[in-house]
């Protein structure tokens, strides 16, 4: 009997400095939380008692713990590229407002021709032609990354919108005595997308290359388990970053010089993203290839 109330004492013992530890450790949990929230670390909590159902809450607390953080990161990171947009923004709109500015100022108080005055009134004009394509867009690109809703998809030609987009930079290649050479033996490529957005993202990829290139604009259409549109074009920037240069803003710092405004691409991969596609970017032996994947119509993706 004795030995029963030994063992029976032991176990209340032992239930006893269980719950009062347990207590410690819940009282304290707040503070630790708040503590590790209030400041820059990437610590997590532990059971400082090492005990066991203490533990599967601390599990779950470090994994919430750990998303705080990823989202506080990601958050700040997002904050410094609006900051750095914004900049990029006003830097962008003042150039040609300020130029044009200058410009009606000269025929206002300047005594010139009328001849004089033309040439200046044209001036004029290619700047506010570039003020307006930046406001749209900036104008278009909100609208992308703020806009939850899918495209409408229907069949259609993928041969004859790339066509079509070839023809509009047809003469802006020939002034510059530069060619676009267009590869593709299929007499019809039939895909499941939206017109619009995808002549956008093809309008994009051709004006980017005219842009940020001196020499000829090659396009290869491959037609295999997937559509495979190669744009490639002579490497004019060795620093160029294949892998961000799909990021909003990021070939604004060299692009500002070719009258870009650094979204081109970002839209490009919104828009093929939209419609279920892929791009991305190879160096290769001094040339820049984007690619554009495309999947093929079928009456199953419809449905």
């Amino acid at each position: 009997m004795v030995i029963v109330i030994i063992i029976l004492s032991l176990i209340i013992l032992g239930l006893l400095t269980y719950l009062f530890l347990l207590n410690i450790e819940l009282k304290e949990l707040p503070k630790r939380i708040d503590t590790l929230k209030s400041i820059e670390t990437n610590n997590l909590i532990y059971s400082r008692h090492n005990l066991r159902n203490i533990k599967s809450i601390l599990i779950k607390i470090n994994a919430l713990l750990k998303e705080s953080k990823r989202l506080e990161l990601q958050y700040a990171k997002k904050n410094k590229a609006l900051m750095k947009m914004m900049i990029n923004i006003s830097h962008d709109l003042r150039t040609p407002l300020t130029s044009s500015i200058g410009y009606i100022d000269i025929i206002l108080n300047s005594e010139i021709s009328e001849e004089e005055k033309r040439k200046e009134l044209i001036i004029i004009e290619e700047r506010l032609k570039r003020l307006e394509e930046l406001i749209n867009s900036f104008f278009e690109f909100s609208n992308i990354i703020s806009n939850n809703g899918s495209p409408e998809l229907e069949k259609i030609n993928l041969k004859v919108i790339l066509e079509n987009c070839l023809a509009n930079y047809y003469e802006d290649y020939k002034k510059q005595n530069r060619k676009i050479i267009y590869i593709n033996d299929q007499m019809e490529i039939l895909i499941y997308s939206n017109e619009k957005l995808l002549t956008r993202v093809l309008d994009n990829l051709i004006g980017n290359a005219y842009k940020h290139s001196l020499k000829d604009l090659i396009i290869t259409v491959k037609v295999e388990d997937k559509i495979r549109l190669i744009f490639e074009n002579e490497l004019q920037y060795e620093e160029l970053d294949t892998e961000k240069m799909f990021e909003e803003f990021y070939t604004v710092d060299i692009s500002r010089t070719n009258g870009n405004t650094g979204l081109g691409l970002a839209i490009a991969k919104e828009f093929t993203e939209e419609l279920g596609g892929k791009i991305y970017a190879n160096k290769k032996n001094n040339k820049l290839e984007i690619i554009v994947e495309l999947l093929q119509f079928s009456p199953k993706l419809k449905e």
